[in-house]
């Protein structure tokens, strides 16, 4: 078909895992390589299909040919193409469907089947960038994840494919900062791959790296974000990728947040969940939305933002199902920002709130979130008249960002704590 509308996505996705469900994942990986040539050829033409129109036709066309290449796959046996093959119909599965166990098992099928059909170099540049990008993403750590796109940019780089090399590495720095490196570190990162990027003639990923290079920088304190021509595309008429659009609003809605520019993270928040299908990045734009809809109801006092905030707990719960290790702490916080704006205020009931978010990030080794999670400990506090807690929350809060790197972070925190001490004397 030249056109296929989301509903008819929708059903080819359903039919598909359909064809997938019965299986466990040892007969998936114990099912028989075919050895049939034509049926090889054919599998190669669906990946050669999907790989090269990529760019150049609609992404529901995308979705639809990965599962006609699934289809095709369950029904005439696996072969060496087969770990692209589940790759790409495990991202498609998470993106249409609230199957995130489902989705990632298949996600490992496809990682496990390339050792037996002993393809890893072929196959592992594309299947960890699809795997540990995406439905990985939502089970496993986001420390382990960003392990195993360095592993696909090793590949990527051994086979000469600089394109998936840039994209796993990307992706790969993308997860060290959700896992909280240090900032120094990713600033050293990015830096050395914009270089690269300029000296390529194909800078595709260069916009990526700059936003990401603005968001790091601003986050650090060398600039005080929103480089003018990058944050011109989001203005109406922009031509941009939905891929682009997409990643410039998870990085300035985080970065808003950030230095305290609640209505602009608003913004970003809206565009982001407006922007549809990218699962793990909605999640986490949910967080930052719920965060943000606190400071908002703080400001303007409707409850429409205590609703927000609301949908944004049931969203991280329903994550944290799966993963713990990624959306714990930020159930906790999002809880204890609640409760600390209701109006039967308990506070030790928000403390202990407070205390867990702090804990679980510790835990994960998110110190950027620990130390946010101390930040607004703090304030909370401070606003119900508790100056000691609210000054030791925040001494640990700057810890944290100055073990992190921000001295943006810090210097805002050296800032509250100033303005306690002059109302304690």
């Amino acid at each position: 078909p030249e056109v296929v509308e989301d509903i008819g996505v929708h059903a080819t996705v359903k039919t598909t895992y359909s064809m997938y469900i019965g299986f466990s994942t040892s007969e998936l990986l114990g099912m028989e390589e075919s050895k049939n040539p034509i049926h090889i050829a054919i599998m190669n033409f669906y990946r050669e299909l999907i790989f090269v129109s990529f760019k150049v036709i609609t992404k529901q066309l995308i979705y639809y040919y990965i599962c006609r290449w699934a289809q095709y796959n369950s029904t005439n046996g696996f072969c060496r193409h087969t770990p692209e093959c589940l790759a790409s119909f495990a991202c498609a599965l998470n993106d249409w469907f609230d199957f995130s166990r489902e989705s990632y098992k298949i996600g490992k099928v496809a990682v496990d089947l390339m050792k037996k059909y002993d393809v890893v170099s072929d196959c592992a540049p594309f299947v960890y960038l699809a795997v540990y990008s995406s439905v990985a993403l939502l089970v496993e750590p986001y420390q382990s994840c960003a392990d195993m796109l360095q592993r696909g940019y090793e590949f990527s780089m051994s086979k000469g494919d600089t394109d998936l090399a840039s994209r796993n590495l990307v992706l790969m720095v993308q997860n060290l900062y959700f896992g909280g490196t240090k900032l120094s570190v990713l600033k050293k990162n990015i830096s050395s791959r914009i270089n690269l990027e300029t000296q390529r003639s194909h800078q595709i990923l260069l916009p990526f790296w700059l936003i990401f290079e603005d968001t790091v920088f601003t986050l650090i304190g060398d600039q005080e974000m929103l480089s003018p021509n990058i944050e011109a595309d989001l203005t109406e008429g922009g031509t941009v990728s939905s891929d682009y659009l997409d990643f410039l609003c998870h990085q300035r809605m985080q970065s808003s947040y950030w230095l305290g520019h609640y209505d602009r993270a608003k913004y970003y928040a809206e565009r982001k969940i407006r922007q549809g299908l990218l699962k793990f990045k909605s999640i986490v734009s949910e967080f930052y939305f719920g965060l943000t809809a606190i400071k908002i109801f703080q400001r303007k006092g409707k409850k429409v933002w205590i609703n927000r905030t609301e949908k944004s707990i049931a969203s991280m719960k329903k994550a944290a199902e799966n993963s713990e290790w990624n959306f714990q702490n930020k159930v906790n916080l999002l809880e204890a920002e609640l409760s600390s704006v209701s109006k039967h205020i308990d506070n030790d009931e928000a403390l202990e709130k407070y205390n867990k978010a702090i804990e679980a990030a510790k835990r994960s080794k998110f110190i950027h979130e620990e130390g946010l999670a101390c930040e607004l400990a703090g304030f909370h506090c401070n606003r119900v008249g508790d100056k000691t807690n609210a000054l030791n929350f925040l001494s640990r809060a700057k810890e944290c960002y100055n073990e992190w790197g921000s001295r943006m972070k810090v210097k805002f925190i050296d800032n509250e704590i100033q303005q306690i001490n002059n109302t304690a004397s």
